[in-house]
């Protein structure tokens, strides 16, 4: 009878906890509600009002679609208004959604410095623990991965408590340091909880390539209208972040036909390429080149490793791509236009000609200062968000004028996590690429070629994340923090439900030994009918 009188009064705690788990979510939904009614009320925008009430209850309903919102919008709307040189008034327009831009910025609600996407990640959160504890169903995932995101959203946490404490920086400043990280988390945890089935899964897929692609006709278009322009140099069209999405989705349609996924996903993504490719030359960033390069390169040699029928064909491919290299360097190497890009990339690297040697020796003087100021600050723990760089032990331009953010935010964000955060810091970031690029080698031996070119794109893409953080400022992107995360966490969500690699995603690695299929050299019981049965009925990954 005791043990019975103390678990009824556990339930009764646990029902008490409950309700007032959901009694807190719907007042903080309710006032978040509250906001967005109030800012959309005072600009008068009934269309926008009912999509921020509608939202919520979609959410709550269908929260792959949340996920989804999230990754559509940061793959279509830029963080920062831009324009071209040479051609006042002309960009893509979407980067005056203000999707990422306060409410006291983007609708003139004066001390509001959320965004609606901080709205939207603080919504999604209160939709995952309500739904979670209604259900009974509230769990954190547990792989390599999510323990690296962990601690680096940790981490991050502390280092805007570690600034702020410290008195006399700037908080804003602070704030806008912490929120990719924030981001990243957030979108990790909702994709790999919320994506269940492969309808999701394949709508996931279908929002990065149409966004993309839509970037792409944009991207294009704004090129053709700056053709004329005789400016010395092309101009940027796009925005920096689209070097690493536009990388992302041709190594996305290059897994789709390496690993024989058939269908319009595929055909879609094939027929948006070449303006992909054609837009990211055309954007005039030198780590497009790089991140395209080293991803693809990535992707194949993983390719290679897990498809040994794909091997001779891929022989072929290599030789045939050093050919063509050895033909198309030298004759674009002294080029100019759109075509000669990626020469002209390669030679920045090699033999910079005078504006890109000035480009080249301001990241040396920057590197050179962020340095400083980890030695002359706190290399063990960090200096933490929201404390200015100091940018006088090396001369230096100031660019200030041209961006703001860069008394905070270093073109080098591998240098500037150990500045921000210190020797723990960066070891968690290395760690987290090594995890990223480890769960995506072992996607690719899964037995479904589905989940296997998905583990080799994540893979690529760890690596084309890496890149653009070492270059320009890809750690610090929101857009790119929010993709990456929901790539991750897809992945996730993927090998947690595959049979064959449910071991890995546990970290089970004897458990994982088992449960690989015969193909790779270890023998596995057959699945039972009823399981196979279930999962047909449930449409589950």
């Amino acid at each position: 009878m005791a043990v019975t009188a103390l678990s009824v009064a556990d339930l009764q705690r646990n029902e008490r906890a409950r309700r007032a788990l959901l009694g807190g979510a719907g007042i903080a939904i309710a006032i978040l509600l509250g906001l967005a009614a109030g800012a959309i009320g005072k600009s008068q925008d009934a269309i926008g009002l009912a999509i921020a009430v509608a939202l919520p209850v979609i959410w709550w309903w269908a929260p792959a679609t949340g996920v989804i919102t999230l990754l559509g919008c940061s793959a279509v709307v830029e963080q920062f208004q831009y324009s071209i040189a040479g051609k006042p008034g002309l960009d893509a327009f979407t980067d005056k959604i203000p999707f990422f831009t306060s409410l006291q910025g983007g609708v003139g609600l004066s001390g509001l410095v959320f965004s609606p996407a901080d709205l939207s990640v603080i919504v999604l959160l209160l939709v995952w623990l309500t739904r979670g504890v209604t259900r009974g169903e509230l769990r954190l995932p547990r792989s390599q991965v999510s323990a690296a995101v962990a601690v680096m959203v940790l981490l991050a946490l502390l280092a805007l408590v570690r600034g702020v404490g410290l008195g006399g920086n700037d908080t804003r400043a602070a704030l806008w340091e912490v929120r990719p990280w924030i981001y990243l988390g957030a979108t990790y945890l909702f994709a790999s909880q919320f994506i269940t089935t492969r309808r999701a899964f394949q709508a996931v897929l279908w929002t990065l390539v149409l966004g993309s692609g839509f970037k792409a006709i944009q991207g294009v278009y704004i090129w053709i209208q700056t053709r004329g322009l005789n400016l010395g140099t092309a101009p940027a069209i796009l925005a920096h972040e689209e070097s690493f999405f536009f990388g992302l989705f041709a190594m996305l349609t290059l897994a789709l036909w390496l690993y024989g996924q058939r269908g319009w996903l595929r055909t879609t993504a094939t027929a948006l390429l070449p303006l992909v490719l054609l837009a990211d030359f055309a954007n005039s960033r030198r780590d497009a080149v790089l991140i395209l390069g080293a991803g693809t390169l990535v992707l194949l040699v993983l390719t290679y490793a897990a498809l040994p029928e794909r091997r001779a064909m891929l022989r072929r491919v290599a030789v045939a791509a050093l050919l063509v290299s050895a033909v198309y360097l030298p004759a674009e190497w002294n080029g100019s236009g759109t075509f000669a890009e990626p020469a002209q990339a390669v030679r920045s690297a090699i033999a910079p000609d005078a504006r890109d040697q000035l480009s080249n020796q301001y990241r040396i003087n920057e590197d050179a200062n962020i340095g400083d100021n980890i030695a002359h600050g706190n290399p063990l723990l960090g200096t933490g968000f929201g404390v200015p760089i100091d940018y006088g032990y090396v001369p230096i331009v100031n660019i200030q004028n041209v961006d703001s953010m860069i008394l905070w935010e270093p073109h080098n964000d591998v240098l500037y996590i150990w500045m921000r955060m210190g020797i723990p810091g960066e070891l968690a970031l290395w760690l987290l690429i090594a995890a990223g690029i480890l769960a995506g080698t072992r996607a690719t031996r899964s037995t479904d070629r589905e989940v296997a070119a998905l583990g080799a794109v994540v893979a690529s893409a760890t690596v084309g994340w890496l890149l653009m953080g070492y270059t320009d400022m890809g750690f610090t992107w929101f857009r790119i923090a929010i993709v990456f995360g929901g790539l991750l966490g897809l992945l996730h969500a993927r090998m947690s439900r595959d049979p064959s690699l449910a071991a890995h995603a546990r970290n089970d690695v004897p458990a994982a030994r088992s449960a690989r299929p015969a193909a790779y050299g270890a023998s596995s019981p057959r699945p039972q009918p009823a399981a196979l049965l279930v999962a047909v009925r449930d449409d589950r990954l």
